[in-house]
């Protein structure tokens, strides 16, 4: 029985594990996602044409106030 039980169980993480990366890598696009809504409403139609005329820790990328990385 003990075999059969560590069977079963190696069985069943072999399943779960890629269902757990599909699962992280959703909550990871998520909460990009999310940050990303909220930079928008935080900065809406933020327009620039040099570094300067963005606030500090940002960037002017295409006429729009992007984040430094």
């Amino acid at each position: 029985m003990k075999g059969l039980r560590n069977c079963i169980t190696a069985l069943a993480m072999g399943l779960f594990a890629p269902v757990l990366v599909w699962v992280g890598a959703g909550a990871a696009l998520y909460q990009r996602s999310k940050e990303t809504r909220l930079l928008k409403q935080a900065l809406p139609g933020m327009v620039c044409a040099l570094d300067n005329d963005c606030p500090p820790g940002y960037t002017c990328m295409g006429g729009r106030c992007v984040p430094q990385t």
